[in-house]
């Protein structure tokens, strides 16, 4: 059955879902417009433009591959950890002298990150969902090819390195430390926790599956 023949318009509040995708324009907007007045802060004009990029492609990619699970939430703009990271980070770059100055190893990983993120939600189509699946269904399949053929959970390891990028863009030396160790600790502890129903739903078959791929995160 075509995902789109399941969408469920009860799951979406199109007034949210409106007032969210205007935010992101008008900031996305704002940041391009001013980089080229103050190139003082290119560096966070940047960030925030990847950053509408980046909840603008959730909501887009989910819209058109997995559309039954879509509802004004798949930007996942509800994260308030998330806020509060991207606040810290450009607190960081206004008063902390001490930087890392590597803007374009930036971008390239937030462009390597950003690609590996949403090309695995592209392959998993259905199979993939912002939320831990505890119970499964008859379209639930174990996705073992593409990328995922060779990294397992490539949507994490994308979003890592794409938060490495970020951090490189601002030149932040504490954040990307302090970040990476506390987003390599919720990964470790979401695949350990999302692998316990997985190995439910697919059995051996997920078993074999694990131990023949790596995260390339150092979770085993």
């Amino acid at each position: 059955m075509d995902p789109l023949s399941r969408y469920d318009p009860t799951r979406n509040n199109l007034l949210v879902i409106s007032i969210k995708s205007f935010l992101i324009g008008i900031v996305f907007t704002l940041a391009t417009i001013l980089e080229f007045y103050n190139t003082s802060y290119t560096s966070i004009f940047l960030y925030l433009q990847f950053i509408c990029l980046f909840h603008s492609l959730e909501f887009i990619l989910t819209y058109i591959y997995n559309n039954s699970e879509i509802d004004d939430d798949s930007f996942i703009l509800e994260d308030k950890e998330l806020h509060f990271i991207n606040i810290a980070s450009i607190i960081e770059f206004l008063i902390n002298p001490i930087k890392i100055h590597t803007i374009f190893g930036g971008v390239l990983l937030l462009i390597i990150g950003q690609f590996i993120r949403s090309y695995s939600m592209i392959i998993a189509k259905e199979n993939f969902n912002h939320y831990i699946q505890k119970q499964t269904n008859k379209n639930h399949k174990l996705v073992d090819y593409g990328i995922y053929r060779y990294i397992r959970h490539p949507s994490y390891l994308g979003f890592f390195v794409w938060f490495i990028g970020l951090q490189l863009i601002l030149g932040n030396i504490i954040i990307l430390v302090v970040g990476s160790i506390i987003l390599w600790k919720f990964f470790k502890d979401r695949i350990k926790f999302e692998e316990e129903y997985l190995i439910k739903f697919f059995g051996n078959d997920y078993v074999e599956y694990k131990n023949s791929t790596s995260t390339w995160m150092f979770i085993s």
